[in-house]
């Protein structure tokens, strides 16, 4: 019988399940809120009851789970989930994994939408990609040469909390001057409110823009100087091919129209030729599809 895996994709407001066969087709998916706040009893329960929905009496042969932070096994620890700390309860995923009778398979949910959109989108043309989630935070995953690249620990990638500024603003992290305390959608809804006095998320912002507002235009502009540059840092330390951007706050066409001549003209080294700036293709389904190639990897179906 072909087998079946499940991904989930786990987050601080909801969480995400599919079922996918030996083709990598999604089957089914299953979405509810995760509610961290109601504690983590809540959020086991609800992954199960999407695991199960997204199932639908079908049989699994393994679970890919796709996570914030980087996830310690030898430790049943995630490290660096400043927005919901009580995912970083050690044990919490454990008691997912002995509640379930098959494989459970963990990785940052960066590393999960950089699999899912390199095989969609890339793979024929780039070898050396980072791919880019800007919501709430900011994360990322690397693929080097074809491969998924976790460093040594498994945090490897996360360009969002290197400093742009040691001495600039706060980020929910504990450092400061992090590129996510510029560039992440809460953080661009906090600076406009320190120019402006009004909280209004991204959209709104976005649509101040375009309407000519000053202060939305300052933003904005700054924030697409500030994204070249740290952009091209990370193309000048990995040297990259292409960024690919998923998340919420990659849906703004002013990323693909802006940043690219700012990322370009910082670039360092041996020639390259512009940079691309992709957008996600996969929207919404990209985390918990990479989620579940992690279980296809398990079975030996996938090689990444």
């Amino acid at each position: 019988m072909e087998p079946y895996v499940i991904g989930v994709d786990l987050g601080g407001t909801k969480v995400e399940a599919c079922l996918m066969d030996a083709e990598r087709k999604i089957l089914s998916r299953c979405r509810t809120l995760s509610q961290p706040s109601v504690g983590l009893d809540r959020v086991i329960a609800n992954i199960f009851q999407v695991i199960g929905n997204a199932a639908g009496g079908r049989p699994f042969a393994a679970v890919g789970m796709g996570t914030p932070g980087t996830y310690l096994l030898d430790r049943d620890q995630l490290f660096g989930v400043p927005h919901t700390l009580v995912y970083e309860t050690q044990g919490f995923l454990g008691s997912i994994r002995s509640r379930l009778n098959v494989p459970l398979l963990i990785d940052n949910d960066a590393n999960c939408l950089a699999l899912a959109e390199y095989f969609a989108s890339c793979a024929d043309r780039y070898k050396f990609v980072l791919a880019v989630i800007i919501g709430t935070g900011m994360g990322y995953g690397l693929i080097l040469d074809g491969k998924l690249y976790r460093g040594a620990k498994g945090g490897a990638g996360e360009i969002g909390h290197t400093t742009i500024n040691y001495l600039g603003r706060l980020c929910e992290c504990g450092r400061r001057g992090c590129a996510e305390a510029y560039l992440s959608g809460s953080s661009i809804s906090r600076r406009f409110q320190e120019i402006t006095g009004e909280m209004l998320d991204v959209q709104a912002i976005y649509q101040r823009y375009e309407a000519g507002d000053s202060a939305a235009r300052l933003l904005f502009e700054e924030s697409c100087q500030m994204m070249g540059e740290v952009f091209a840092n990370a193309v000048n330390a990995f040297d990259l091919e292409a960024i690919i951007l998923g998340g919420g706050v990659s849906n703004l066409p002013i990323w693909y129209e802006r940043v690219p001549a700012f990322l370009n003209r910082s670039l360092f080294g041996p020639p390259r030729g512009d940079v691309p700036i992709l957008k996600a293709n996969l929207g919404d389904s990209a985390g918990v599809a990479g989620a579940a190639y992690l279980a296809l990897r398990e079975l030996g179906l996938m090689s990444f």
